[in-house]
């Protein structure tokens, strides 16, 4: 027996205590509860339907299905009492006259069945309303359409449902009324309106409890011993339905339940549920391979790996928006942070939510949104971010890229979330983001990622030669420390690699540096205007190397001389 969902005891608490009759469950409607059993299963199982004297299910193709097979029969039953004269009634009573109630066709059209379902509805006994009924892809009997471009039955069908929640007698019976939808912005805004009296409850992705509930039953199926607590971690993001399908392979394979196996199924989920929008990362490289920026490392470290790791989230950023020239090392140091955390790590590509139709980006945004949050806590990366286009002037696209931007702001500063999710975004170009995502709440912290000084392109000297040349011979290091001034860390890495080409697969040594240094030429462009802009947008000067510190002094005497200035301006025109 599986514990009740939050989401169904929320819809139970809301019907009894009056408050509506009528609900949208949205979301990860489509997924298992328990092993064989779905949201819809579990619905009808519980005593709000299935105390029902009539319970149906409708949809779009199928049209009306009773669960519970006698139920038609009641149905018909109630439907003849009420001597309806409508069309649709007197054709039905027509044919039961020709045939047995059990081979009654009813009519699909959502035209014709929800007038019939409504005929029921309303009615009530001693012991409450008698019937109860779910509708399945509710977006596609009521899509969110304007109005002014629905079809005479498509309004009629809006009206339908909109009177179920709001009609005295219907209020009064308080017949349970289920409308499913993956997306609840596909479902037309009357519907959705706080007047509607139509309470939307959202049924959310698997938290890692439920996943280790649901792991543990699988198991215990199976008879089969596996790190039930390692697997419902790493599983974090999928549906009970994923991670059935990952049990299901398994066993066909005849393979154990893995981290390698669920690595490889939960990366093949990711990409064809997401496309290229979101993507899972498993981090190799942590702090102890990346040279220099021991400042930044010690800032990780006290305010957000240790608080995480903690449970201390109070102080927590919300985002970190790392700024600099290409090649510095800011990708791989937000990756770092993931995996000094031992967090969930994502990249998540804004930019590949402008789809072609629409409706379509915002759709994707809240699948993905949903997703991470299911991977909490977690490390988002949100890579390249000047070259989203997400705008809040939304010009050329409708308006598409503003409501992007406007979700995803709502989303990060959403203080729940403090110390679950962490943004980090990484950007060359920091004057090219709008600026509602840099400011504290979202991006909290904007953290320089600068050409490394001499002592720290000794350190990232070290840590390359190490890694591409354990055993090399390289002893004149501040030659070559001399010689790369300005130069990036991805610079020191192309110098490293070129070495080891000179070197033609032999232990390098201090000839092959000094060659590599005659041979190779830096080429990364503009670092001196991306190092202004970085160091222009930092706000706090511990995330400063040290040598600029003082700008951020200089500049707030300059903000200050510039507000005195205005001030005298303004005493003077009075």
């Amino acid at each position: 027996m599986c514990s009740i969902p939050a989401w169904l005891k929320e819809v139970v608490q809301k019907w009894e205590a009056g408050i509506a009759h009528v609900f949208i469950l949205y979301g990860n409607v489509d997924d298992l509860v328990e092993p064989g059993k779905y949201v819809k299963d579990i619905l009808l199982s519980t005593g709000l339907i299935a105390k029902r004297s009539i319970v149906i299910s409708y949809n779009r193709s199928k049209g009306i299905t009773f669960p519970i097979p006698a139920h038609k029969d009641k149905f018909l039953e109630m439907l003849n009492m009420k001597q309806a004269a409508s069309g649709a009634l007197a054709a039905l009573q027509q044919a039961r006259g020709q045939a047995a109630q059990d081979d009654v066709q009813l009519p699909a059209a959502p035209g014709q069945a929800l007038p019939l379902i409504e005929r029921t509805l309303a009615a009530a006994d001693e012991s409450g309303p008698v019937t109860a009924l779910i509708v399945e892809n509710a977006e596609t009997i009521c899509p969110n359409t304007d109005i002014a471009v629905m079809s005479p039955d498509d309004r009629n069908i809006l009206v339908t449902v909109t009177r179920w929640a709001r009609e005295k007698e219907f209020i009064s019976a308080g017949p349970p009324v289920f409308l499913l939808v993956e997306n609840i912005s596909e479902l037309h805004m009357n519907l959705r309106r706080a007047s509607s009296r139509i309470e939307a409850v959202k049924v959310p992705y698997p938290d890692r409890e439920e996943r280790l509930e649901f792991i543990k039953k699988l198991a215990a199926a199976r008879g089969w011993q596996v790190d039930e607590e390692r697997l419902a971690a790493k599983t974090a993001g999928l549906k009970r339905v994923h991670i059935e399908d990952i049990f299901l392979r398994a066993d066909l394979s005849d393979v154990p339940v893995n981290d390698e196996l669920v690595k490889e199924r939960k990366n093949e989920i990711i990409r064809s549920e997401f496309a290229d929008v979101l993507e899972i990362i498993e981090p190799t490289v942590g702090f102890n391979d990346i040279g220099g920026m021991d400042y930044i490392k010690q800032y990780f470290l006290k305010n957000i790996i240790q608080p995480m790791k903690e449970n201390r989230t109070a102080y927590v950023p919300m985002g970190a928006l790392l700024l600099g020239p290409a090649g510095t090392g800011k990708t791989v140091l937000a990756k770092a942070v993931a995996k000094e955390s031992g967090m969930n790590c994502c990249s998540f590509n804004v930019g590949k939510l402008l789809g072609s139709y629409v409706g379509t980006s915002e759709k994707n945004l809240e699948r993905t949104l949903e997703c991470i949050q299911a991977m909490a806590p977690t490390i988002v990366i949100m890579d390249e971010l000047d070259q989203s286009g997400l705008s809040r002037s939304g010009s050329g696209d409708s308006g598409v890229s503003n409501r992007i931007l406007q979700r995803l702001l709502e989303f990060m500063s959403d203080d729940s979330r403090r110390g679950k999710i962490v943004f980090m975004g990484i950007s060359n170009r920091s004057d090219l983001i709008d600026a509602a995502l840099k400011r504290p709440g979202r991006f909290d912290k904007k953290i320089p990622v600068l050409a490394p000084d001499n002592v720290e392109r000794e350190s990232i000297l070290k840590v390359l030669l190490k890694k591409y040349n354990p055993e090399n011979w390289v002893k004149d290091i501040n030659t070559v420390v001399e010689a790369t001034e300005g130069w990036t860390g991805a610079e020191l890495e192309a110098l490293v690699l070129k070495a080891c080409e000179v070197a033609e697969g032999q232990t390098l040594a201090d000839g092959h540096m000094a060659a590599a240094l005659d041979r190779y030429f830096p080429t990364t462009q503009d670092i001196e205007r991306m190092t202004a802009l970085a160091v222009a947008e930092c706000n706090d000067a511990d995330l400063l190397p040290p040598r600029y510190r003082t700008v951020l002094k200089e500049r707030s005497k300059a903000a200050d001389a510039d507000s005195d200035v205005d001030y005298t301006r303004k005493r003077r025109a009075v």
